[in-house]
């Protein structure tokens, strides 16, 4: 095992999916310290029993700061997904009331000013919000066609009508994902996520969903210290099953989970997957 004594600790506050573990790979690989946290009542596909992770509820932040302080981490990433709390029935203490005053404060504004909020005050706290793309080799920074599939002009008249849709959407705190086919929109995604967005395309009679393209971008006043948008293996495997010929990704800002991979299950599919900016 390499002695990468000189890497700074990090505190992993793990959502559902892949990536986590992903992560946990990384920094066993590279013996890099970390303490795993899990929230209460996620739905975890993945048995993370073997690393001791402490799971916390959405409330108990002055816990979670103390857990921090004793383990001597000030360097923290959220990754994966999480399911929205309930704010009205938290139970919270002194330091989750607090946070919970400001994300009341600031929900009419969407979920990227509550996501804001929440980095802002670990950040005042004096912790250091880690990038995901610091740490793993996930974003693809160029604008480049990735995969033997090309688009043709017709997919790239569709990929710039979908990516100023979600520019524009941005302003209404949407989703970071669209379908667009021959012109029209025909999927937005909204609270239920990409991939439930995509079954929905599926079921749509194949004149409406023709040569159809799946765009994701992050949102235009979205932070990029946590909740980019994301395709992995999965999300190749579902657009391949709904008829979906190929995939937009905003570069710089969209991780790719086990790209490698990505780009030989889309090979394999016959989909195009390109960056743009």
């Amino acid at each position: 095992m390499p002695d990468n004594s000189n890497l700074f600790p990090i505190a992993i506050f793990a959502g559902r999916g892949q990536l986590p573990k992903i992560l946990i790979d990384d920094c066993l690989t590279k013996n890099r310290r970390f303490k795993l946290f899990l929230l209460h009542g996620e739905n975890y596909e993945i048995d993370y029993s073997k690393f001791n992770p402490i799971t916390l509820g959405y409330g108990e932040i002055e816990k979670f700061l103390k857990i921090l302080n004793h383990e001597n981490l000030n360097h923290i990433v959220f990754i994966g997904a999480v399911n929205k709390p309930n704010f009205a029935s938290l139970k919270v203490d002194k330091k989750g009331a607090i946070l919970l005053g400001k994300i009341i404060a600031n929900k009419i504004l969407g979920d990227d000013a509550v996501l804001k909020t929440v980095i802002n005050f670990f950040e005042k706290e004096g912790l250091k919000i880690v990038r995901i793309d610091e740490l793993l080799d996930c974003i693809i920074s160029t604008k480049t066609t990735l995969t033997k599939v090309s688009p043709n002009t017709q997919n790239l008249i569709d990929i710039e009508i979908g990516a100023k849709a979600i520019k524009h959407f941005s302003k209404f705190d949407v989703g970071q994902s669209i379908i667009v086919s021959q012109k029209q929109i025909i999927a937005v995604e909204a609270l239920e996520g990409t991939d439930e967005m995509i079954d929905r395309c599926a079921k749509l009679k194949n004149e409406f969903a023709k040569n159809a393209i799946l765009i994701k971008m992050k949102k235009i006043y979205q932070t990029n210290k946590a909740d980019l948008p994301t395709i992995g293996v999965e999300t190749i495997e579902k657009c391949a099953k709904a008829k979906i010929i190929g995939i937009a990704i905003e570069a710089n800002s969209t991780l790719v989970i086990d790209k490698e991979n990505v780009i030989k299950k889309a090979d394999e599919f016959g989909l195009f997957l390109i960056t743009i900016k």
